[in-house]
C-alpha cells in the first residue's frame, strides 16, 4: 500500500498549497507545481488503472492529481481574450487612422538596416509570440536570413522611439502557399520570446465569430508600412491606413479575368478597394482590419496578398481571409 502514503503526502500538500490552483482543460479543478513536484506522484498515477487505484482516480481529489502531474494550467493563454485584444489607446482624435498608437498590433517584416529598419512586409501581432503575415512575404524574399519583426514603432527612420522592439523570427509556416494560384496566401511567423503587451505593442482579435462573413458594404481598413503610390521606390516610414469596402467575390474575379495572367479567386480570400487608396508594395501581410461597433475591437479578417498598381479602382486588392484558417492557425500556435 505504497500508493496510500503517496496519496496523503499529495492531501498534505495540496492542503498547504504547494502550487496555485488552475482549472484543466477539461473544465476540473487542479493545482500547478513544479516538475520535480510533479514527477514524485508519476509513479501512482501510472497505476491508475490498477483495480486497487482505480476508484480514487474516481474522486475529485483524484482529477486533481491528475491534472496537477499533467502541469494543468499555462502560464497564459496563446490566444489573448477579447480584454486584451484589438484596442488602441486614444493618443490622437479616434477618428484619426494615422495616429501614434493606433494601430499597436502592426508588424513591421524584414531586417534593421544602418539606423533604420527595411520593412518588406507587414504583419498582425496575434499572441505574445506569433505574427501573421502573408506566406509570399517569406517566399518571395529568399535574400533575407534571418527575418526580423519590429513591433511598437511609429516612425522607422527615428532611432529614439524607445517603444519598439526588434525580434528574429525562430520558425515560420503555411498552409500550402501557391505562387501560381496565390491561393493559402498566410504564415504564422514565431518570434524568439514573448513580448510583454503595453499602449504601443498590443494583439488584434481573431475574428473567431466572423468565420463566415462576407464584410460586403463594410467599410474595413488597410495599414501598413508600404508605398504610398506606384512611382515611390521607397515604402513609407509611418504607417498609412486607408478604408477600403469590400468588393462581391464574382465581380472582382471578372476584373482579374481580363488579365493575361488571370487566376481563380476562392472563398478563402477577399477583395476590396477604394478610388481613393488601397494597399500598395510593400504592405504584403499586412491587415486588413475590420471594427466591431458593438465590442469595440478591431479584428483581423485579412492579410494583404495581391494587386495591380496601387490604389487602383479597376482592380480591387486581393486579401487572404482570416476566417477560413482559424483552425489551421490555432493548430500551430500550440
Amino acid at each position: 500500500m505504497l500508493w496510500l502514503g503517496t496519496i496523503l503526502l499529495f492531501v498534505y500538500a495540496a492542503e498547504g498549497q504547494v502550487g496555485p490552483s488552475c482549472v484543466s482543460l477539461g473544465g476540473s479543478d487542479g493545482s500547478c507545481g513544479s516538475q520535480a513536484e510533479r514527477l514524485s506522484y508519476l509513479s501512482l498515477v501510472s497505476q491508475r488503472d490498477e483495480p486497487s487505484v482505480q476508484p480514487f482516480f474516481s474522486t475529485p481529489l483524484g482529477e486533481q492529481l491528475l491534472n496537477y502531474v499533467s502541469g494543468c494550467c499555462p502560464s497564459k493563454p496563446l490566444i489573448p481574450t477579447e480584454e486584451e485584444c484589438g484596442f488602441s489607446e486614444p493618443t490622437g482624435p479616434q477618428n484619426d487612422l494615422q495616429r501614434r498608437g493606433a494601430w499597436p498590433w502592426l508588424a513591421a517584416v524584414g531586417k534593421p538596416f544602418e539606423n533604420t529598419f527595411l520593412a518588406l512586409c507587414g504583419g498582425s501581432l496575434i499572441t505574445r509570440r506569433h505574427v501573421l503575415t502573408g506566406a509570399h512575404c517569406i517566399t518571395d524574399q529568399s535574400g533575407v536570413n534571418p527575418y526580423y519583426v519590429r513591433l511598437g514603432d511609429f516612425d522607422l527612420s527615428r532611432t529614439d522611439e524607445a517603444s519598439h522592439v526588434d525580434l528574429v523570427v525562430v520558425n515560420h509556416t503555411n498552409p500550402g502557399y501557391s505562387t501560381t494560384t496565390h491561393r493559402d496566401d498566410i504564415s504564422i511567423l514565431t518570434l524568439e520570446r514573448d513580448v510583454e503587451f503595453n499602449d504601443f505593442i498590443r494583439p488584434v482579435c481573431l475574428p473567431f465569430n466572423y468565420r463566415s462573413e462576407e464584410f460586403l458594404n463594410q467599410r474595413l481598413a488597410v495599414v501598413g508600412y508600404g508605398r504610398t503610390d506606384a512611382a515611390s521606390s521607397t515604402g513609407s516610414k509611418v504607417p498609412v491606413a486607408a478604408v477600403l469596402s469590400v468588393v462581391d467575390l464574382g465581380a472582382c474575379q471578372s476584373t482579374y479575368d481580363t488579365l493575361q495572367y488571370s487566376f481563380t479567386l476562392t472563398d478563402s480570400q477577399i477583395c476590396a478597394g477604394s478610388e481613393s487608396g488601397d494597399s500598395c508594395g510593400g504592405d504584403g501581410g499586412g491587415p486588413l482590419n475590420y471594427f466591431d461597433v458593438n465590442t469595440r475591437r478591431f479584428y483581423v479578417v485579412g492579410t494583404v496578398s495581391l494587386g495591380v498598381g496601387c490604389g487602383n479602382a479597376k482592380f480591387p486588392g486581393v486579401y487572404t481571409r482570416v476566417g477560413a484558417y482559424l483552425r489551421w492557425i490555432k493548430n500551430n500556435i500550440e
